[in-house]
């Protein structure tokens, strides 16, 4: 059995102490680990890295913080300009902001999830490119080799990314592995990246690993939010806002 300290999961993870003691009560609470004078790692199967593919429904979540998602989505979409060339990630944060985009103010959009899709067709003065692909219909997200070729020979003032999990330390995550590579290469057509998320998500961990946190530009949530977390946020020079 391995007995590990605050103090070396700290040091093992290049975090503070504070965000170690804040993990080690999540996980307490969930009946993860037993704590004693040291850390005793996990006692049952689960993880802390949690892989929550079999269970993720864009139905599921869209009901779940889903005032904070709208809320977010309207701000978010209040940080796009006229003329702005945009792509948008797949997330049912992202469907809400699709709601909000204002028309008639000449937007070039890239998507890549039906449910975004049937919210911008409507809208006037937006030229849309759909970056298609198989059809995850759990989520409804289109994914293909050729579809992050289009993403990657493209250019964007902005990308709007979505999250189901991020940490300090282990930076932001996803539900499915599948979604990694189109988010990368959206990451790296787009002067600047904004992670939009309601707070929920701060400080969980999913398997499929995206990006360090420190690799966006802004991060739009909910009131929420921790005091730990907008000071780590602040630290990593990350604009936040918060709605």
């Amino acid at each position: 059995m391995t007995f590990l300290s605050v103090k070396d999961l700290s040091e093992m993870l290049n975090v503070s102490e504070m965000t170690i003691r804040r993990d080690l009560k999540y996980l307490k609470e969930n009946n993860l680990f037993v704590r004693s004078h040291g850390i005793q790692l996990p006692v049952n199967d689960k993880s802390m890295i949690t892989n929550i593919e079999s269970e993720y429904t864009l139905h599921s979540e869209q009901t779940k913080f889903a005032k904070e998602k709208q809320m977010i989505g309207q701000f978010a979409a209040s940080l796009i300009q006229p003329n702005d060339t945009i792509i948008l990630d797949s997330g049912t944060t992202i469907a809400a902001m699709a709601y909000f985009i204002p028309e008639h103010i000449n937007l070039n959009i890239t998507c890549y999830n039906y449910y975004t899709l049937t919210q911008l067709f409507p809208k006037e003065g937006i030229q849309l490119t759909l970056a298609g692909g198989l059809l995850h219909k759990a989520d409804q997200m289109f994914e293909s080799s050729y579809a992050n070729e289009l993403i990657r020979s493209r250019r964007a003032s902005k990308f709007f990314l979505a999250a189901s999990g991020i940490h300090e330390a282990l930076g932001i995550t996803c539900a499915h592995n599948y979604e990694v590579l189109t988010k990368k290469a959206a990451m790296s057509s787009s002067l600047s990246t904004i992670l939009v998320a309601d707070s929920s998500k701060f400080g969980l961990v999913r398997s499929a690993f995206v990006a360090p946190l420190n690799s966006v530009d802004a991060i739009v949530t909910d009131s929420g939010i921790t005091d730990e977390w907008k000071n780590i946020i602040q630290d990593m020079g990350i604009k936040l806002y918060i709605v």
